[in-house]
């Protein structure tokens, strides 16, 4: 027990001291994600507000928007239908694109730009372009977990690390190995897929970051891809797509 208490305020100190050497502290709220085809779908079927709302009730305060392929005015829409929620709307970039980066940059109704991992295995502009690019908004980074490193997070307003599709005292168990317990400036983000097994496993999450100190960020998936997939890959929705890409191409 002693050593215990010994390793965790080890632990704690070295976070503060950590936390104390970057002149940009990251921040952390606890949010859910939705994909693009989510987007469409609830929209479609009039289920948006009720999807939104029952992420609010979830204790989420954030959503993040896949914004890749969308136009400008259905994003805007679901920003809005969100802010009625008093929940606050993130553009996720995944795939980005310079194109793709300027278009969610433009977004009205986000408060942030946020860049996963596929930003960071080959990045198409520095840190500092991506600055200005975004301008007043905010810069949330998510990183896979070997991915994550101090150097890379001190750019960024906000920190999730991808520890998804485990268990939770696997999860734990990953974000204590990377040392990102007891870091509230650093979330863990984790996977929920629809199904009662995902809501009994969130519910073990959430007491765990209670227990450690840590927000917890929700990938929230209900497998929409699986019914539009084959419509998405229709050579006319193609053929649409490059023509949007085209309209917004400098």
């Amino acid at each position: 027990m002693a050593l215990h208490s010994r390793r965790w305020l080890l632990m704690v100190l070295t976070s503060c001291f950590a936390t104390s050497l970057f002149a940009r502290p990251a921040i952390a709220a606890d949010g859910w994600w939705i994909d693009q085809y989510a987007v469409i779908l609830f929209t479609a079927t009039g289920r948006l507000d009720a999807e939104l709302k029952e992420m609010r009730i979830e204790g989420a305060d954030t959503l993040l928007v896949h914004a890749d392929s969308l136009p400008p005015l259905l994003l805007r829409w679901v920003a809005w239908r969100a802010s009625l929620q008093n929940m606050k709307s993130v553009a996720w970039v995944q795939r980005p694109t310079l194109q793709r980066l300027k278009h969610a940059s433009s977004l009205n109704g986000y408060a942030a730009l946020q860049v996963d991992d596929h930003f960071f295995a080959d990045p198409i502009v520095s840190f500092s372009q991506l600055r200005q690019m975004i301008g007043k908004k905010q810069l949330w980074c998510s990183f896979q977990p070997n991915q994550f490193s101090e150097f890379l997070a001190r750019n960024c307003d906000h920190v999730d690390v991808q520890i998804y599709r485990m268990s939770c005292p696997a999860t734990i168990d990953l974000a204590d190995r990377l040392g990102l317990l007891g870091r509230p400036q650093s979330a863990i983000a984790v996977y929920h897929d629809g199904t009662s097994q995902a809501d009994r496993d969130l519910q073990c999450f959430r007491q765990a970051g209670r227990d450690v100190r840590n927000s917890i960020f929700v990938f929230k998936w209900k497998n929409p891809g699986s019914v539009l997939s084959r419509f998405l890959k229709h050579p006319l929705v193609a053929r649409l797509e490059r023509i949007y890409i085209q309209l917004f191409k400098d």
